[in-house]
């Protein structure tokens, strides 16, 4: 008789998954673990056993740690010890993998793909809020950006990494890159944006788009709201602490800093989040699920940033809080709008002059 323990076949009363991916091999379920201790591990390892005890054996499970310093070698041996003790049939159709501060997935996971760990990822960002803290040298280039835009006067490389909480060489090297680009003044008053050319503002927002944790949100009945309807309803909740850091951006964004942007109807609504609470989005619409495939069409696209201060969060309007207008131009560039992008370029050359006086 095997020493390993028999897993029961009776349905237990919760249900310990935090997501399904529809793998091409078998469905794939996730449980996600915010601890990392011995206990709550082996909890989640357990929990997913009893899951995969009635479901088809094609069906695998993944324990997901957010948080967790365990490294490969930690997380092998907590799977293997697992294992000695549990029916074969049921462990080997068990994994476990942790996330890390990028975020990134660490350990062997089933099915391994590109579109799994971008799943695993955005399903551990969501739920776990791993991400949104993290200030970049985009960030940083942003927040210069925005001063221009409003025509702040020049300032100090001190004074962009108190504002944006970054370091001091982190700044340098964002200041480098717009010199290198050819849209950085320095003098003794400091430093200040010169108005980019197209292509410096393609490269600067698709450097800035590359640095952000997207998160894709589905409709599977097909029948969700205009991104419209939804901005209105998103315009309630900002009201309130669940989405008082959330600020409308992409097509609906644009167009609050360009009212003549040639654009007919939103495709899809573009989220800002600083700070990565994302809990916000079961008000805002409950039917929308998390994408397992990054191919599908989203109605919702939410892009988590750092929350440095409130300042830094939007721009108040009529229409609620909207994005910055970097965030708005890479929205437009991800969305394949490049005529579109171009035109709302220019319209920013335009504010930036006119903030300055410049005409």
């Amino acid at each position: 008789m095997s020493s390993s323990y028999l897993i029961p076949t009776s349905k237990i009363s919760s249900d310990p998954i935090d997501g399904r991916w529809p793998g091409p091999q078998g469905e794939i379920l996730v449980a996600l673990k915010r601890s990392s201790n011995a206990r709550d591990v082996r909890d989640g390892l357990i929990g997913l056993a009893y899951q995969l005890a009635q479901a088809p054996t094609t069906t695998h499970a993944i324990c997901l740690l957010g948080k967790s310093r365990l490294g490969p070698n930690r997380l092998n041996q907590e799977l293997s010890n697992f294992k000695a003790v549990v029916r074969p049939d049921i462990g080997e159709r068990i994994w476990l993998a942790r996330v890390d501060d990028e975020p990134r997935i660490v350990g062997k996971i089933p099915q391994d793909s590109p579109e799994l760990r971008t799943y695993l990822r955005d399903l551990a960002v969501r739920d776990l809020g791993l991400a949104g803290d993290r200030v970049n040298r985009e960030t940083v280039k942003a927040f210069l950006i925005d001063l221009w835009l409003t025509g702040t006067p020049p300032v100090s490389q001190a004074h962009l990494s108190r504002k944006t909480t970054a370091s001091a060489p982190t700044v340098a090297a964002a200041m480098a890159e717009l010199d290198t680009l050819g849209v950085l003044h320095t003098s003794k008053s400091g430093v200040t944006l010169m108005e980019p050319s197209w292509d410096a503002w393609r490269r600067i927002a698709e450097a800035y788009a590359a640095k952000r944790t997207t998160l894709r949100f589905v409709d599977p009945s097909k029948q969700v709201r205009p991104p419209m309807a939804m901005a209105a309803k998103l315009r309630d909740l900002q009201r309130s602490p669940i989405a008082n850091k959330v600020a409308i951006g992409g097509v609906i964004g644009a167009i609050h800093y360009d009212p003549t942007l040639d654009i007919t109807a939103p495709p899809r609504l573009d989220l800002c989040v600083y700070g990565a609470n994302t809990s916000f989005m079961r008000q805002l619409d409950a039917g929308l699920e998390l994408a397992s495939n990054s191919k599908d069409k989203a109605a919702v696209v939410l892009h988590l940033l750092p929350h440095t201060s409130d300042s830094d969060i939007g721009t108040a309007s009529e229409a609620g809080l909207v994005a910055s207008p970097l965030d708005c131009l890479a929205d437009l560039l991800e969305m394949e709008l490049v005529s579109e992008s171009r035109d709302f370029a220019l319209a920013l050359n335009k504010r930036g002059r006119n903030a300055h006086n410049t005409d």
